[in-house]
């Protein structure tokens, strides 16, 4: 069988079987002409060896089978519990990305103002810069602020559903992105007043709905009729609904 026939056979390429003859995995005959004759054996032995490549079997593991060192099972064991490994690593490195990347929980102190009382971490908004524990960020350094919203849901009485509505920021630098859900929405309105002249992202315009809606009952009132419009435009995730399709 020629060169040209086993590439059409196997669907494999004249390079890579040229290969295999290098790395002594296959020994094809040559014809009075000196081209490569491949018979029936040769061609077992390239099925075999494609085989365990599908199965990421490297070229000396290969070599260790045809030369009888190792048995089939014991380096796809190997292989085996290598996946497995690799996949905790793997899972592992998701869950540091994850961690980096999640939005924090945080709670506004606008300069030296503090809200006692808290479990959440404190973003502190400064003349000139914030800060969130060791991490400093420039106002000169920022990019733009980002605004969202989400929603979680409260204390339920009889069929009314109570919604909780929080400010999300993300602050973009030249070299990160750094996500905070605000918990303490009666003192948003201060971050509003101290971003207001950055560059901002704001789709759903909340600087304007904060700076003048400063009545916190008007304020939640305002989000809770227009949330589910917000929510279906802009893709936020709303608990609401969920509950109703129920």
């Amino acid at each position: 069988m020629t060169t040209h026939e086993v590439e059409e056979m196997l669907s494999i390429t004249k390079k890579t079987l040229i290969y295999y003859e290098n790395e002594g995995l296959v020994k094809p005959a040559r014809d009075s002409n000196n081209y490569r004759n491949y018979n029936q054996e040769d061609v077992s032995r390239i099925k075999f060896i494609l085989l365990l490549r599908e199965m990421d079997v490297t070229i000396e593991e290969i070599k260790q089978i045809i030369n009888d060192k190792k048995s089939i099972r014991d380096v796809l064991e190997n292989k085996k519990d290598m996946i497995k490994k690799q996949h905790l690593d793997l899972e592992n490195i998701d869950e540091r990305i994850n961690n980096y990347i999640k939005r924090r929980k945080v709670k506004i102190a606008v300069d030296h103002v503090l809200d006692y009382g808290t479990i959440y971490d404190r973003l502190y908004f400064y003349k000139d810069y914030l800060q969130y524990g060791q991490t400093k960020i420039n106002y000169s350094d920022v990019k733009c602020f980002k605004l969202s919203m989400s929603s979680s849901i409260g204390l339920m009485r009889v069929l009314v559903v109570h919604m909780n509505y929080y400010v999300d920021l993300d602050v973009v630098t030249q070299h990160d992105t750094y996500s905070f859900q605000i918990m303490n929405n009666e003192f948003v309105y201060q971050m509003m007043e101290r971003i207001k002249n950055y560059p901002i992202e704001d789709p759903l315009g909340l600087v304007d709905i904060y700076l003048n809606k400063r009545d916190m009952v008007q304020l939640n009132s305002y989000i809770n009729r227009h949330f589910r419009k917000w929510a279906k435009e802009y893709h936020l995730d709303n608990p609401r609904e969920s509950i109703i399709k129920k």
